[in-house]
């Protein structure tokens, strides 16, 4: 339990890291976002059909772009300038991957590498790139079916990878077939967003459902991913996967500002076998202490057989239980949202 408690300090560690950020929300946007579509007409267009390729940096956050334009309506009425979108957590996540090169080619193909300044490839051979395809694609596509981006399914065609597409789901129905219950959770998610009765914390509850549905869906499809990378990268991936099932417990609001705020706590690079934390010298006190702490959640995880994510479940079970811990985090951030 000593380690639960730690863990919620890291958190707080994290969100106070963003108290100097400048307020301006832009300020706050991942990166490419600017760059990136804004409106389906953005992309390229066949026969009334929108291409879009989620191998592309910039085409696969112009679909985080696109969701959190349409669904901003629905959160209005939280806070001014969409900041309260509890996707935001999303793009924040992949504009962290690509700035650290973790969307680049691990096997060294010089073909798709952060280090060319104007390459924006995502590679198929990338964990991080192949998890977040379950958490940008198919939302995106369970929106489309949703009916809440106002289109129909059939005006979308998401392009393949060039190797090991059948890992992947490219449709509506295809994605539905591949991956019924995490399409039917993303579908509750923006089903649930359109009723007049929903609330902020119902949609903390199917957003992290629908977010951990993903992983599952996800994780034991891409382990032979691990072989590409140094042990200190691939111990961090299985904690921070195991990490969100306890963020998830908490249903931490994924606003811009918290998740922006949380970005400061994560590796800026990825790890290397020299990486130890606390030692690793380019890395901020908080970063090795985060990545410590992953490292304590990670092993006690494992040895209690998932027994201390059930306790943390317990603890957190109750509004008011989850709402004490958003008020310690928010005292430690300087700000009430």
């Amino acid at each position: 339990m000593a380690v639960l408690t730690s863990w919620v300090w890291v958190l707080a560690g994290c969100f106070s890291a963003a108290v100097a950020e400048d307020s301006g929300i832009s300020a706050l946007y991942p990166a490419v976002w600017e760059e990136s579509p804004e409106q389906l007409s953005d992309y390229r267009s066949e026969d009334g059909q929108h291409i879009m390729n989620p191998w592309e940096v910039t085409e696969r956050m112009g679909m985080y772009r696109i969701l959190l334009k349409q669904t901003a309506p629905y959160f209005a009425r939280y806070a001014p300038e969409n900041e309260q979108n509890l996707l935001w957590g999303l793009p924040l996540q992949f504009g962290w991957q690509y700035k650290t090169g973790r969307l680049a080619d691990p096997t060294g193909m010089i073909d798709c590498s952060y280090e060319l300044a104007d390459h924006l490839c995502v590679s198929v051979d990338s964990w991080w790139a192949d998890i977040n395809y379950y958490l940008s694609v198919i939302p995106f596509l369970a929106a489309v079916g949703s009916g809440i981006l106002g289109i129909s399914s059939d005006q979308i065609v998401i392009l393949p990878p060039p190797s090991d597409q059948r890992r992947f789901c490219y449709t509506v129905s295809g994605c539905r077939s591949a991956f019924p219950e995490t399409m039917d959770s993303w579908n509750a998610f923006f089903q649930y967003m359109q009723t007049p009765s929903s609330d902020f914390d119902g949609l903390l509850e199917h957003l992290w459902a629908a977010h951990t549905s993903s992983l599952d869906s996800s994780l034991s499809t891409f382990v032979d991913r691990y072989d590409y990378y140094p042990d200190q990268e691939v111990n961090f991936q299985k904690n921070w996967a195991i990490a969100v099932n306890y963020l998830a417990a908490a249903r931490l609001p994924t606003t811009l500002r918290r998740s922006h705020g949380l970005q400061k706590g994560l590796p800026p690079h990825i790890l290397l076998y020299t990486d130890i934390a606390p030692f690793i010298s380019d890395f901020t006190p908080l970063q090795n202490k985060v990545l410590l702490m992953l490292n304590e959640l990670g092993d006690l995880d494992r040895l209690t057989g998932s027994s201390s994510l059930k306790a943390w479940e317990a603890i957190m079970s109750t509004k008011l239980s989850r709402k004490l811990l958003l008020k310690f985090l928010e005292a430690f951030l300087g700000t009430s949202t």
